[in-house]
């Protein structure tokens, strides 16, 4: 009996400290990329040598694309699902289908429509020189990566 109480005692612990771990990790994991991505925000407001009213402006857009960004994917999780449910029902017919897939296409027009508005916008507060130096810096499109990402 004693043996077995020590066993399931030590097992709970291995248990329980590999999620400490596990948690540890994620958390290091997520603020790395946290750091990084705002090292990449602060090269580029010095790259294109920012006015302070310029941060101010990067500033707001950039939290403005990240809730769009964010609503559009909580919205595509919640119609991939709706989805998914209609394709394994078997009860659902063409036209659902259709229907879904074309309001998730709506949505995604609709989401690269308002990012679309927020570069512009951004675009329209920069000068010639930091606008040429912006579109240098996107190529690859990192740069509106880190405009639009979270």
């Amino acid at each position: 009996m004693r043996f077995n109480l020590l066993s399931v005692f030590l097992l709970l612990s291995v248990v329980l400290n590999g999620f400490f771990l596990g948690g540890y990790w994620f958390a290091h994991l997520k603020a790395e990329r946290i750091s990084q991505s705002k090292h990449r925000i602060e090269a580029i407001v010095r790259q294109l040598d920012l006015t302070q009213e310029q941060r101010v402006l990067f500033q707001r857009l950039k939290s403005r694309a990240v809730s769009t960004r964010k609503a559009y994917l909580k919205r595509m999780i919640e119609s991939r699902s709706r989805l998914w449910k209609v394709l394994t029902s078997g009860s659902g017919d063409d036209e659902d289908v259709r229907r879904i897939i074309h309001e998730m296409a709506a949505d995604r027009e609709k989401y690269q429509i308002a990012i679309a508005g927020i570069v512009r916008e951004f675009l329209s507060g920069l000068t010639v020189k930091q606008r040429e130096k912006f579109l240098e810096l996107s190529t690859g499109n990192k740069t509106l990566r880190v405009l639009i990402s979270g």
